[in-house]
């Protein structure tokens, strides 16, 4: 799983920053980048081999953040909301994946 959330968050970052290399720079985007790259090396540096035993919780932890990350960078797609709300809960969903993957580390 570690590899597919390397290659997901690579491919992810690479198609947004060269579909917008002519707009100015969002500060949501470059956040949310390093905080998925601190989230890549946490995952990898917590082991995840150690969380193979419920696939679950293994699968929650790669899709979630992907799908945090996508809502920041690409919220325009969403059209139901306002921009803002799609970053917010993006956000959300990165803050809290963060602490599930650091509470299990010391839960379990």
């Amino acid at each position: 799983m570690a590899i597919t959330l390397i290659l997901a968050f690579l491919i992810m970052a690479i198609l947004y920053f060269y579909w917008n290399r002519h707009e100015p720079l969002d500060r949501h985007a470059i956040f949310a980048t390093v905080f998925m790259v601190v989230y890549v090396l946490v995952y990898l540096f917590l082991d995840p081999p150690y969380f193979s035993s419920n696939r679950h919780i293994d699968t929650l932890l790669t899709i979630l953040p992907l799908v945090s990350y996508g809502a920041i960078l690409f919220s325009e797609i969403n059209t139901t909301m306002p921009v803002q709300a799609t970053k917010g809960f993006g956000w959300l969903g990165l803050v809290v994946t963060v602490m599930v993957l650091v509470g299990f580390k010391w839960l379990f």
